[in-house]
């Protein structure tokens, strides 16, 4: 009977896959190749076609239309990964990967020298080169470093395997004498920053994933913060049992908890407290009476 059963999901499955290929090839149109392949976008805003042909109707975005009232258009550019799924002569039809949220939307013909294949090392690890990345007159100047800088963020910390290099910009606190940058890994709300600067880049500084500190210590930081800002450290009871305690990608480790301590009137009072310690223990704290 099992054996029946995964012969059927199998049989399903393929019968999809063909499905969908088929839907593909009639869509590629007669005299199209079939592709398959992955490429990155050379150029900005190159708009996706209706049919491989110059002067071909430019697809639209029906929601952005809508929301804007303006006509708005698809279109691909250095930020998008796309699957080729067939040529025909100087055009490609492509299928956007990523952002993976457009995939099922944003489908259509380029012209095929927008394709850009993604360099690799001898590992298999992506490489970014200047067309990955946005650069203008602020961050032109420092555009070796930079690209040498996320290259090796994205090689040396296990957590930035997922970057994108067009997030790369210069911070707040960067000098002339010292230029910082930033850029960011991972997506949505695990998407974090990585701080750099020149001199990092150009050192033998490892770029490796930070360790978020062990939670019975930052439970017991967070006590300790608690009671050092307190009017009667003694009377503090910190619900230690209660505590939250999460850690971020950017080795950023937070704790949430209550806890009571009787004020300067020597009335008990409740209390919320978040602590947020980077991976070397520094601490951020903020104390708010319980509603």
């Amino acid at each position: 009977m099992k054996r029946i059963a995964l012969l059927l999901a199998f049989s399903v499955t393929t019968l999809f896959g063909l499905a969908a290929q088929a839907a593909t090839a009639d869509a590629c149109g007669p005299g199209s190749t079939p592709s398959g392949k992955s490429y990155s976008i050379n150029g900005q805003d190159v708009p996706l076609l209706a049919s491989p042909k110059a002067g071909a109707a430019k697809l639209i975005n029906e929601k952005a239309t809508a929301l804007s009232h303006t006509t708005q258009y698809m279109d691909v550019d250095g930020t998008t990964t796309v699957t080729e799924q067939c040529t025909m002569g100087i055009w490609s039809r492509v299928q956007v990967t990523d952002p993976e949220w457009l995939s099922d939307t944003y489908i259509g013909w380029i012209p095929t020298q927008a394709l850009r294949k993604p360099q690799v090392d001898a590992k298999g690890v992506k490489i970014y080169t200047e067309a990955d990345f946005l650069f203008d007159d602020v961050t032109r100047p420092y555009k070796k470093d930079i690209i040498d800088g996320v290259n090796r963020i994205h090689r040396e910390n296990a957590r930035c395997g997922d970057i994108d290099p067009t997030s790369a910009y210069i911070t707040s606190e960067s000098t002339k004498a010292r230029p910082a940058f930033y850029v960011t890994c991972g997506k949505g709300a695990k998407a974090f920053n990585v701080n750099f600067t020149v001199a990092d880049v150009r050192s033998s500084k490892q770029f490796e994933a930070p360790t978020n500190i062990d939670h019975g210590r930052a439970i017991g930081m967070c006590e300790d913060y608690a009671k050092a800002h307190a009017a009667h450290p003694s009377t503090v009871d910190f619900a230690r049992l209660l505590a939250a305690v999460s850690d971020g990608a950017n080795g950023n480790t937070r704790v949430r908890s209550t806890f009571t301590a009787r004020n300067s009137y020597n009335t008990k009072l409740k209390y919320d407290i978040t602590c947020l310690f980077n991976s070397a223990g520094s601490i951020e704290a903020n104390i708010n009476e319980a509603r």
